[in-house]
């Protein structure tokens, strides 16, 4: 018996790492037929199975950098390819095993859409959510498998990023404590014949939010219960430094952004004697997000 912990999950041609979280969920559903008034179980089928794998990583500028950088706005479809989501078997009496003695979730096929991406001020580091959506080949097979006796790739480490200031319309807001972007792409998965799963996900709407917490009730007072339009909005993440603090390179930030919209200042939160935060909600028409930025 072996212990395990996550690996760098590999998209295509594209590497993730720094995974801090993998769950997968089967989302099988059992059909459990009855006799006419029975109470007892008296047969058992598969009815459906929608398998969906979450996952959360630090390496922020892998993931924006997806799809041409359109990840945030549209995910990454992928057909005929591998995708895998490894798993690190432990060594008794060492670290990790050597060779080809690790597991994975395996398939060619999937629609992978962002569900969140955070920076705070109290948090280590920034990360992103995204989740792997698997597609059947025949509607039968399932869109990821599970094997043994893997190999790893080489698990290497890349930057690491910290909360960035915020603009609305030009104007920097001040006391930032945390943004989060919910990129809000929902899906649609066609199913037929009888068959229990999915041979084909769609994008069925994208609808964008991103949330600001700031600890300067001046920042925000006069947009309270006001619908504000926003012209822009930006929101950075700064690269982190080895032996420092941030990056002094310049061009080499994350930037999300949106160009028209909304602004909502929807929340305002004390506590006692800890320090009171406003949330400013922005509802955009289309995120865009870019790793090559500077900040202002």
């Amino acid at each position: 018996m072996t212990a395990f912990v996550a690996a760098d999950a590999i998209l295509g041609a594209t590497t993730i790492r720094q995974i801090t979280q993998a769950n997968h969920r089967t989302g099988l559903e059992i059909r459990k037929a009855m006799t006419s008034g029975g109470a007892t179980v008296q047969q058992l089928s598969g009815l459906k199975s929608e398998e969906v794998t979450s996952l959360t990583s630090g390496d922020l500028a892998a993931v924006v950098a997806l799809n041409t950088s359109t990840f945030c706005s549209v995910g990454l479809a992928l057909s005929a390819t591998t995708i895998t989501v490894p798993w690190k078997n432990r060594d008794c009496g060492g670290v990790f095993k050597s060779g080809s003695n690790h597991s994975a979730l395996s398939g060619a096929a999937a629609l992978i859409i962002p569900v969140s991406f955070e920076a705070s001020q109290d948090a280590e580091n920034a990360t992103c959510q995204f989740e792997v959506h698997w597609v059947s080949a025949d509607g039968t097979t399932a869109g990821a498998l599970g094997t043994t006796g893997n190999a790893l790739g080489l698990q290497s480490f890349n930057a690491e990023f910290g909360l960035g200031p915020c603009y609305i319309n030009g104007s920097l807001i001040e006391g930032v404590q945390s943004f989060r972007v919910t990129p809000g792409i929902t899906l649609v998965k066609v199913s037929s014949s009888g068959l229990p799963r999915p041979t084909c996900i769609s994008i069925q709407q994208v609808q964008p939010t991103l949330e600001i917490v700031t600890n300067d009730i001046d920042a925000v007072a006069t947009t309270i219960n006001i619908f504000t339009e926003m012209t822009s909005a930006n929101c950075y993440m700064r690269k982190r430094a080895a032996g420092g603090v941030y990056s002094a390179a310049g061009s080499d930030n994350i930037r999300f952004t949106f160009a028209a919209g909304l602004s909502d200042t929807n929340a305002i939160e004390v506590s006692e004697t800890s320090n009171g935060s406003g949330t400013v909600t922005l509802h955009g028409k289309t995120l865009t997000a870019s790793a090559v930025v500077s900040i202002p």
